[in-house]
């Protein structure tokens, strides 16, 4: 009897403490002393059935803790560190529950603000432009991102174009994947497209003067490593579905002056999108959209034979 109340004392424990993570799956080894589930967000939590006889308690390497408690002495942080290679929390040697204690163990935030993952893979892969290619990158965001997937055949019909946009990005997180999305991938030249999403607010305020200087030093890189620039202007929006509070008309204005001045001083190519694509009311000309801000077929119809002929100009 007493094996089997030992039994159901440890699955009603393990039931109360995994709470909503009970059914995730676990990404780690299941280890000898017992289990892991998932807390709340950012949380594991380590369901120890065999208390470790010195107190040290051998988890999963894999496992990036930041800090960890047992709940039942959550006042006070338990001590974790490598010692020969393993992953070791450092427990008191007496077990403080009699059936099963819980680790929560708190898990260092695995966020990739930049998206350097989104082209990780398609660069390795990607070979080293041969001597005869003049590779041109596209970086951008959604506007970039979407040519392939609305106007492919643009790409195929250009296989030394390589597009390199993300949805939703600012202008810093592109500055902060220059390199591995540019530079590193050898292009004679590259198409900057950015300002929009910083505008738009989605990272937060950030003012017109420093979404340019991004812009600036992507461009400054490029000069820097040999790379032909091509800045192109913000296209015209009137308005932002998914940020409803923010006026950008004017500011797009404001942000292409700075950008075309720019490109005039430091005698870099200016491609100016926005001068055919604006109505009279200095939103995106409905028939060339799919909404206020992304062109449709019939928009990057009209891009693409600009930025050709913008190319062109910079490989001479």
């Amino acid at each position: 009897m007493n094996i089997y109340k030992s039994m159901f004392s440890i699955i009603l424990a393990f039931f109360l403490h995994v709470g909503i993570g009970f059914s995730q799956t676990i990404p780690y080894e299941k280890p000898e002393w017992g289990a892991y589930t998932v807390g709340e967000e950012g949380f594991l939590l380590a369901h120890i059935f065999n208390w470790p006889e010195d107190g040290k308690l051998v988890i999963d390497r894999a496992i990036k803790p930041r800090e960890a408690r047992l709940l039942s002495n959550p006042d006070k942080k338990v001590k974790i560190k490598l010692v020969d290679g393993k992953l070791t929390a450092f427990l008191p040697e007496k077990a403080p529950n009699g059936q099963v204690s819980v680790l929560r163990i708190q898990l260092i935030p695995k966020e990739d603000w930049a998206n350097l993952g989104r082209y990780s893979q398609a660069n390795a892969e990607l070979k080293a432009p041969s001597k005869k290619e003049n590779r041109v990158v596209f970086i951008g965001n959604s506007i970039t991102d979407n040519w392939t997937r609305d106007h492919g055949v643009f790409f195929e019909e250009n296989p030394s174009f390589v597009n390199r946009g993300i949805s939703g990005q600012t202008s810093a997180q592109m500055l902060l994947r220059f390199r591995p999305d540019v530079i590193e991938l050898q292009p004679k030249v590259v198409v900057i497209s950015a300002g929009t999403n910083d505008i738009a607010g989605n990272r937060g305020y950030i003012d017109i003067n420093r979404i340019a200087g991004n812009i600036f030093s992507m461009a400054e890189l490029a000069k820097a490593n040999n790379i032909e620039v091509i800045l192109a202007s913000v296209l015209p929006a009137s308005s932002y579905s998914w940020s409803p509070s923010i006026e950008p008309a004017d500011k797009i204005i404001e942000l292409n002056t700075l950008l075309k001045a720019y490109a005039k001083k430091n005698k870099i190519i200016y491609l100016d999108y926005y001068t055919p694509m604006v109505n009279d009311d200095k939103g995106l000309i409905k028939e060339l959209g799919r909404d206020t801000v992304h062109p449709n077929v019939e928009g990057y119809l009209i891009m693409e034979p600009m930025v050709k002929s913008a190319i062109s100009k910079a490989l001479k």
